[in-house]
């Protein structure tokens, strides 16, 4: 007769506690730590994977004193209180089991491992097999023909024998054992000088620690005899505290172990929540979003009554699909629309044959406008989309304006998990809906053409839209309470998404760039190149390739004999540190910098800006980039014009190519110390909130301070090292960090940090509090409520948890200098406007608004950014704004 299949018996708290030390830490986009939660499901899906239990249970011990502390106050009394970031994954990874629909052995004052021997024993005295799951030693002593012990970590499986094998004794005395031996991390006494050889073979003359007692004076070792006899209570008694209780009160039948269905539901939702992505993906992998209750509509009729129908709809959502990326060069191919998750239509507007010829039977653009134009027009109706500042500038360059209030489910996503890598729809999909929605690639046929969506049958692009629509709806009714819950509702009603039309006007106007001041310079640039490149090598005494980091390293390190950096495993490191430590040693490594540098001006700006001005306009339409940094900046890329250098000859020659429409003139206005000036605000200190309010310059109190010089002292050099000591504190900058910046002693920087914080005693106390704060709350937020979530505030790492303090502090500055941008930004479009001006804004950079105005203009626009900018919070200090105005970027 086959014997039963087995009872699995899983040793949870100890995989908690191995998963917690052996991965480093992680966390989830809302910053939960999650490394030990992930770390102990993927040891049991190894053991449901690998093993397809019928029946399993998992073991918890239980917080608080046990038998064993009442028996020796001493029991594990060196171990330190568990860790609060493990603390506060436990919880998780019991729902996780629960989840799994698991059977659960835990008793208050109980150990795992004594309710895991109570079960065991009780099942094999019916007959039923045992598989114990651990990698703890003590639990050996259970061992016997019907229960073993499995590590599934070690990949070692414990039967009678195994155990004998490793201890020299069968685990029927491995407890005797134990005994003379001790257990040190359990801080139970054994008996000194025995070890496990010695204890090994006096278990092997001798049963059990009783016979070896009785049998004493037979032993020949008196050493031996001594360190028993002095020892003797103490073995007796850690034999007493490492023998496992098996008489606790459990389950006895193996049915009540049943490893039933789990509860997918629950686990989608648990694995989202955790971040758990590839798990979702492995273990539950997302069924395709339902397409049911999409259609095609291409009856102008039809699509009246149906908008008709809409006249007490919350809101409408809309996607568009275009032939292109390019807002500005997309043709609209078709539109999906819905009030609700439950009906959306699909209009066909120009789907093509595989000849390019429109098909037939679609709605011409004509008949859509009057039908669609009053609905997307009302100012009553909230507009939702993923990514609308697409979609409405689609709309509006085919006739169709957007009216707001606009509603976006990625900026949503975005203010909820700024953490998260992506807000593509896609993988909001599929992480917080659970569902996955068709690839472009799979719609199209991975059809590499430009607008091979134009190629798509009206019936393919109905659902591929449909599914579109509806994870948009979905994750909008997910979105919207959370960013209720989170008080982010106002961040994102007044100023994320007012600044979407804002933004994509910005992009449509772009700015003008003149091809022949780049072709000049890269001309220049090319000549320098060359120079730098023969100097380069006469300086090595070879030629080499510059660009080859291989052979850098050799010249400098083999050749030159330079101190030699760190090395990789490709060899010699060359990076920009390397590089400038060396500098000071030889005229080459400086030479090096400069190539690289002018190189990559050239290839990433000079030579790449004239490809990118648009044939039509003349300019450079930048996009300008809502859900990509976490503090709440705005970025910007194809091309990024916010990294062009300022202080250098170069990048100002690059500046100098941009200018504006002919007629006009470039206004910028530039917030002056903003991030000091939000940090006055933060820590109130009397000193940073008179320099301010008096209007002083803030570098030059802080060099008379730190220098200890007197007022009309401070000279460029030491005004230079107070603002690199200004700006590099706020920011966490240790004294190392400052004294490799300003090339001084650790020793000479540790007394500028010191005598800072002297003289600004709020400002240390401002980053103590944000830190405390942070560690209470798990994160920090900016002057308008934005958050932002530190899950390694008290990582137990000291690197990560050091990293987030010092983003804690940063946050609250940098991001509320970010909020105060965006609030101008919508102030000067708004009184612009006000004003009747023509002046528009063309970019956004860092601290700075750049707006181009006609020549009779440019006064009261000057004013006027002054007033919007300066006006736009009131914080404990003014905010001053330096206003300049040129006839390129160079000159503003």
């Amino acid at each position: 007769m086959p014997s039963p299949p087995p009872v699995y018996l899983l040793d949870g708290s100890a995989y908690i506690y191995r998963a917690f030390h052996a991965i480093r830490p992680l966390s989830n986009a809302a910053g939960l730590l999650t490394h030990a939660t992930l770390g102990f499901t993927n040891t049991l899906l190894k053991i449901l994977r690998e093993r397809a239990p019928r029946y399993l249970a998992v073991a918890y011990d239980s917080r608080g004193p046990t038998f064993r502390h009442q028996l020796f106050p001493g029991y594990k009394a060196h171990r330190p209180p568990m860790p609060e970031d493990l603390a506060q994954q436990i919880p998780w990874v019991k729902k996780v089991v629960a989840a799994y629909r698991l059977a659960i052995l835990e008793e208050a004052g109980q150990e795992a491992d004594d309710l895991i021997a109570s079960a065991a024993r009780a099942l094999a005295r019916r007959g039923q097999p045992v598989v114990i799951v651990s990698g703890d030693k003590d639990l050996l002593q259970l061992v016997d023909d019907d229960i073993t012990v499995w590590d599934p970590m070690a990949e070692r499986l414990f039967d009678p024998a195994a155990v004998k094998d490793r201890y020299g004794v069968g685990p029927e005395q491995l407890v005797d054992l134990f005994a003379l031996l001790g257990d040190a991390s359990d801080n139970i006494p054994g008996v000194p000088g025995i070890g496990p050889k010695t204890g090994a073979e006096l278990l092997g003359r001798f049963p059990s620690l009783d016979a070896l007692y009785q049998g004493l004076p037979a032993l020949a070792s008196a050493r031996t005899r001594e360190r028993l006899v002095a020892a003797k209570t103490q073995a007796f008694f850690a034999r007493d505290l490492v023998r496992l209780r098996d008489d606790l009160a459990v389950p006895a039948s193996a049915e009540a172990y049943l490893v039933p269905p789990p509860d997918c539901a629950a686990l989608r939702s648990l694995f989202t929540e955790l971040g758990f992505n590839r798990l979702l993906k492995s273990e539950l992998p997302a069924e395709a979003l339902s397409t049911a209750g999409c259609r095609v509509l291409a009856d102008p009729e039809e699509l009246a009554r149906l908008v008709a129908s809409w006249r007490n709809a919350s809101l409408v959502a809309l996607d568009c699909e275009t032939t292109a990326l390019d807002p500005k060069r997309a043709k609209l191919v078709g539109l999906g629309l819905a009030a609700a998750p439950e009906e959306i239509i699909y209009l066909p507007i120009g789907h093509r044959d595989a000849n390019g010829q429109l098909l037939p039977g679609q709605l011409s653009l004509d008949a859509v406008r009057p039908i669609l134009a009053p609905l997307l027009a009302r100012t009553d109706l909230p507009k939702l989309a993923h990514n609308m500042k697409f979609d409405a500038a689609v709309l509006a360059a085919h006739g169709l304006p957007l009216a707001g209030p606009w509603l976006d489910s990625m900026i949503a996503s975005y203010l909820v998990a700024p953490n998260r890598p992506s807000h593509k729809l896609d993988l909001l999909a599929e992480e917080i809906l659970g569902v996955r929605l068709t690839s472009f690639a799979q719609v199209t046929a991975n059809d590499r053409r430009p607008d091979a969506f134009a190629y798509v049958p009206p019936d393919a692009a109905c659902p591929y839209t449909g599914e579109d629509v509806r994870a948009c709806l979905l994750l909008w009714q997910h979105l919207s309470p959370e960013l209720a819950r989170l008080g982010l509702l106002d961040l994102f009603a007044r100023v994320e998404m007012p600044l979407v039309p804002i933004l994509a006007a910005m992009e449509q106007t772009g700015i003008r760039v003149e091809p022949s001041v780049l072709a000049r310079l890269s001309t220049e640039l090319a000549a320098e190149l060359t120079f730098l490149e023969e100097e380069i090598h006469r300086l090595a005494g070879v030629s080499f390739n510059i660009n080859s980091p291989k052979q850098l390293g050799e010249v400098l390190f083999e050749r030159l004999g330079l101190p030699q950096g760190k090395k990789t495993k490709t060899g010699y490191s060359t990076d920009a540190a390397v590089l400038e430590k060396l500098a000071p040693l030889h005229e080459l490594p400086a030479a090096v910098i400069t190539f690289r540098n002018l190189a990559k001006l050239k290839n990433t700006y000079v030579d790449a800006l004239p490809a990118l001005i648009d044939p039509v306009t003349g300019r450079v339409h930048t996009s300008f980039n809502q859900t990509v940094a976490a503090t709440g900046r705005l970025s910007s890329s194809e091309p990024n014009l916010q990294n062009i250098p300022i202080r250098t000859a170069e990048g100002q020659r690059i500046r100098s190519a941009f200018v504006p429409e002919t007629g006009w003139r470039l206004v910028a206005g530039d917030y002056s110390q903003i991030d000091l000036r939000v940090v006055a605000h933060y820590s109130q200190d009397p000193a940073l909130l008179a320099a301010f309010r008096s209007g002083d310059d803030i570098h030059d109190r802080t060099a008379l301070e730190i220098f200890r010089a007197l007022p009309g002292m401070v000279t460029k050099e030491m005004r230079r090292v107070a603002k690199s000591i200004n700006f590099g504190i706020i920011y966490g900058m240790s004294a190392f960090g400052l004294a490799n910046q300003l090339n001084i002693s650790r020793k000479e920087a540790q007394t500028f940090i010191d005598r800072y914080f002297a003289h600004y005693p709020g400002v240390r106390r401002f980053m103590d509090e944000v830190i405390a704060q942070a560690r209470r709350d798990g994160f920090v937020t900016t002057i308008l409520g934005r958050r932002r979530p530190l899950p390694d505030i008290a990582s137990s790492n000291k690197v990560a948890r050091e990293l987030a303090e010092r983003t804690a502090i940063n946050t609250p500055i940098q991001g509320s200098a970010a909020d105060l941008i965006k609030l101008a930004m919508l102030a000067a479009d708004r009184q612009l406007r006000q004003a009747g001006l023509n002046s528009r804004l063309l970019l956004q950079i860092h601290d700075e608004l750049v707006l181009e105005a006609p020549a009779d203009q440019v006064d009261a626009t000057a004013a006027l950014l002054r007033q919007a900018m300066e006006g736009v919070y009131e914080l404990a200090v003014p905010l001053t704004v330096n206003i300049a105005v040129g006839d390129n970027l160079a000159e503003v």
